[in-house]
Formats: structure tokens, C-alpha cells, sequence
């Protein structure tokens, strides 16, 4: 019998699938047709030839990752964190953020937002990620979200990208605007942007954003008329103190369910500072989050990702953007979460709680699922995406073992320990999407990234000539001193 022919053929592969049985191929192949996974299994059972084939040497195949929580315009802020800390108030800490970002945004039109955020998602690519959320409320430029979302477009990733709306006073006034105003951009946005790859998302980021309480409402069921999807980043860093000055004695997630947000499953956001009962309003309503760590060493309260997992929820995990986290290494977010959950357990146990089950504990396992799988359910992609399984598209990434700091991995034992434990971005060798090869031997194959990265890097120093942002930034120049170091 003739082998069947397809598009690409991955041989010799340590394939971690994450489908329903969790079934790891030690020594796998896996075929690619049309876009599409058409079989996967033990190499020896392969009847497949492919136009284009990859010897993985025995090198880690596993779905792509996704960074379910993200703000893409904000990428320029790399190394802001040096110039805050210590973050000893994060509310005092995000109203200064608000100030110099939309300093920033009122000069980052569609085509210097496209230069800054394809820089982003050139990282992204390179870093194993396959798809991406996004965040979008710096509003004082109308055109700046459409470069942003056209770089992801061209990028060839994935993306649950949300614009949303704000007009309280935690805004300048310039970014704020009306419910009706912002829900004909949104529609605007998803005949220009929506595609099989991209899903345009309407919101907003928290309660604080929004000036009259009735506007979530009114924002919700406007999604709803437009049969767009909806997201609302449930992170109240007032600790249920901005509810009680609005007359409101619960939780963040109560309160939006008495909204009526919760009527259909949403994209949840962080869930940041969320009532013990309310994990189960979370789980009955489907809400889908995406847990960022580095946040939760800022103030030292960790995450309690168990109460998650006691409730079957396969949480997502995000990066928030350099801003929040610079280094957006998959690999070092995940370790993150479990140093996260252990700083959660043992404040609940010195307030006199309980260990969670040991079930409900992180492992390396667990970690590589709520990175790939929770991701694309997070983001709604997981019809498509965040497994690897025949009739899902071929969202997937090829992981290099053959390097000094992947070693010893003790005959593949500790592999996925290894990965999770001690993962490098120099070990992501190939990325593809939807059967696409966007990154090959780590480098891209879209983008000229040198290129890239001189253009981001130049529309970036104009915009702080003109602004004025040049002067916030540490004096780490000639003829200088800064904190006692001398440059010259």
C-alpha cells in the first residue's frame, strides 16, 4: 500500500500531545495536511511521506503556546520596572503607568504602532508562542489599534484581541469616550481585522475604567448585538475597597454578575484579588482566566491556582506585556506560577487554612497544559488550537534538547521537568501555525529581524523627542551619574 501523501511529516519526535487521554509519544511522528493535523502516533506505525520533512532527533514536539493575557502597545516599556521599584502601592503604581502610556499613545498612529507591536510579536513567535491576547485602551488615537492588530495579522499568529472602552477619570480625558462611540469602532474593527486567525473581542479592563456602572451593561450587551465576543480583566488591586465606595459590600465577580456579564462564558482576565466563594460563581459561569505571575510577587499575595484546579478549571497564563513582566520567556512564566501557587499556600496556612490536595499542586504536566491548552481555551481557540490531535489545526512548536542547558535529561525522565524547571527561548528551534512555518532554526521566516527591531527601535526614539518621555528615562548616558554609577 502507498504511503499517503502530505504537506509536512515530523519523524523522531518526542510528541506531547494534550489531548483528552494526555498521551505522550516518546518516539512519535505527527502529519500535516492543508493546515490541518491528519495523524499522530508512534514513529514506527508512520505509512506517511511529506513534501516537507523534519527530523526532530528526538527533540520535544508540543502545541504552541499562547499568552493569554497581553497589552501588545505596551512592549515599549521593557525595563520600566527598574526605573519604579520598588512597587510598594500598585494602584499609586498603575495611575503613573497610565500617565506615561498615553503620553506615548497620543503619537503612536496605525503606521508607528504596527513598527512597535510587530517587534512584540516577532519576540512572541520566537519564544514558542502561537497566539496572543490583547488589551486595547489607549484610545486617543483611533488608528493605533489597527496597526497593532496588523502586525499580529502579519505576523501569522493567533490572537483574542480586545478593544475596549473607558471613560472615568483613571484616563486621561482625550482616551475617554461614550458606550455607543466605542461600540462602532468595535464594529468597525471586526469587518476590518476578523479572520480564521484573528477573533476581535469588545470590553473593557475593570470596573475603575468605566465612569457610570450601568456602561458594563450596556457594553456587554452591545458584544452581545454584534455577535462579538466580550472580556473584562477581573482585577481589583483596591482589595474590594473601590466596591465599598460605591455602595457595593461584595466581591468584584458578584459584581459583575449583577450586571448581568456572566450570562454566557467571558474572557475573566486575571481574576486578581477574587472572594474565596467567588471561584465558584467563576466555575459555573465559565469565566475564563488567564493568571499572571509576576503581578503577584509585586504584592506578595502569590496565586491560589488550586482553588481553580478543586473546581475542574484549566486556567491560562499570561505575561502582561513586558511592562509587568520583561523577560516574556514561556518557560520562566510557567516556574513562576508554581513559585506563585507555594507563596498562596502558605500564607492561606499561616492564616490558619489548609494545604490543598496534592492533586491540586503544579507540576511540570500541569503547567505545559494551562500554557497551551488553557491558553486556547482561555482565548476560545481550543476548537482549533492548544492540543495535538487529528482535525485540530497545526499550531505547534519544535523544542531543541541538543543544547548544554536542556541537559542531562536522564534518557527523556526528567524532559518535561527539564522544560518547565529550567526552559531557555533559545531552545524554541520551529513554530508553525495552522501548518505555516513562521520560525526555522529560531530564526523567522516572516520577517527580516534585524530589520524589525531598527525600525521599532527608531520610531521609538522619535516619539520620546517628541514627547518629552526622553527626560522620564534613567540618565545611563555620557557625562552622567545615576544611583552612584558614573558613564562616560
Amino acid at each position: 500500500m502507498e504511503p499517503h501523501k502530505v504537506d509536512t511529516l515530523i519523524r523522531n519526535a518526542y510528541i506531547v500531545t494534550i489531548d483528552e487521554g494526555r498521551r505522550v509519544f516518546t518516539n512519535g511522528y505527527m502529519a500535516i495536511d492543508s493546515g490541518k493535523i491528519v495523524a499522530v502516533g508512534p514513529d514506527p506505525d508512520c505509512d506517511y511521506i511529506g513534501a516537507d520533512t523534519v527530523d526532530a532527533g528526538d527533540n520535544v514536539l508540543l502545541p504552541g503556546f499562547a499568552n493569554a493575557h497581553n497589552h501588545l502597545v505596551q512592549s515599549c516599556f521593557r525595563g520600566y520596572n527598574d526605573d519604579r521599584w520598588p512597587v510598594l502601592d500598585i494602584p499609586a503604581a498603575v495611575r503613573s503607568l497610565i500617565k506615561q502610556l498615553f503620553l506615548i499613545s497620543d503619537r503612536m498612529d496605525e503606521e508607528r504602532t504596527y513598527k512597535i507591536v510587530r517587534m512584540h510579536a516577532l519576540e512572541m513567535l520566537k519564544l514558542g508562542y502561537t497566539a496572543t491576547h490583547d488589551e486595547h485602551f489607549t484610545n486617543i488615537r483611533k488608528d493605533s489599534v489597527d496597526g497593532s492588530w496588523a502586525a499580529i495579522r502579519d505576523s501569522g499568529m493567533r490572537g483574542y484581541l480586545c478593544r475596549c472602552i473607558a471613560n472615568s477619570q483613571s484616563v486621561p480625558e482625550a482616551g475617554r469616550e461614550a458606550v455607543e462611540d466605542g461600540l462602532v469602532e468595535l464594529e468597525r474593527l471586526a469587518a476590518a481585522h476578523a479572520s480564521e486567525r484573528i477573533h476581535v473581542a469588545g470590553g473593557f479592563l475593570n470596573f475603575n475604567f468605566l465612569a457610570d456602572p450601568e456602561d458594563m451593561r450596556r457594553i456587554r450587551h452591545g458584544c452581545d448585538a454584534l455577535g462579538i465576543p466580550f472580556g473584562v480583566d477581573m482585577t481589583d488591586n483596591s482589595r474590594g475597597a473601590a466596591l465599598k465606595a460605591r455602595g457595593f459590600e461584595g466581591g468584584q465577580v458578584e459584581y459583575y454578575r449583577q450586571y448581568d456579564l456572566l450570562h454566557t462564558p467571558v474572557y475573566a482576565g486575571k481574576a486578581v484579588n477574587v472572594h474565596p466563594h467567588e471561584f465558584d460563581i467563576l466555575a459555573k459561569h465559565d469565566c475564563r482566566t488567564s493568571l499572571v505571575p509576576v503581578l503577584r510577587f509585586f504584592d506578595g499575595t502569590g496565586i491560589p491556582v488550586h482553588e481553580f484546579l478543586s473546581r475542574d478549571m484549566l486556567p491560562a497564563i499570561g505575561t502582561d506585556a513586558p511592562l509587568v513582566s520583561d523577560s516574556q520567556n514561556p518557560f520562566e512564566i510557567m516556574r513562576l506560577m508554581i513559585f506563585a501557587q507555594n507563596i498562596a499556600v502558605k500564607a492561606n496556612i499561616a492564616g490558619g487554612g489548609e494545604r490543598p490536595s496534592k492533586e491540586h499542586w503544579l507540576t511540570a504536566e500541569k503547567c505545559l497544559e494551562m500554557a497551551t491548552l488553557g491558553g486556547a481555551r482561555t482565548l476560545f481557540l481550543d476548537d482549533v488550537s492548544g492540543s495535538l490531535e487529528v482535525g485540530k489545526d497545526a499550531d505547534c512548536i519544535l523544542v531543541d534538547l541538543n543544547r548544554v542547558e536542556a541537559q542531562p535529561t536522564h534518557d527523556n525522565l526528567r524532559t518535561l521537568g527539564a522544560l518547565v524547571w529550567g526552559g531557555q527561548a533559545t531552545q524554541i528551534d520551529k513554530v508553525w501555525v495552522a501548518g505555516d512555518k513562521l520560525v526555522d532554526g529560531g530564526r523567522s521566516t516572516v520577517w527580516d529581524e534585524e530589520t524589525v527591531i531598527r525600525e521599532a527601535n527608531d520610531v521609538l526614539l522619535e516619539i520620546a523627542a517628541e514627547t518629552g518621555f526622553h527626560d522620564m528615562l534613567p540618565a545611563r548616558v555620557p557625562q552622567q551619574t545615576f544611583r552612584g554609577w558614573t558613564y562616560y
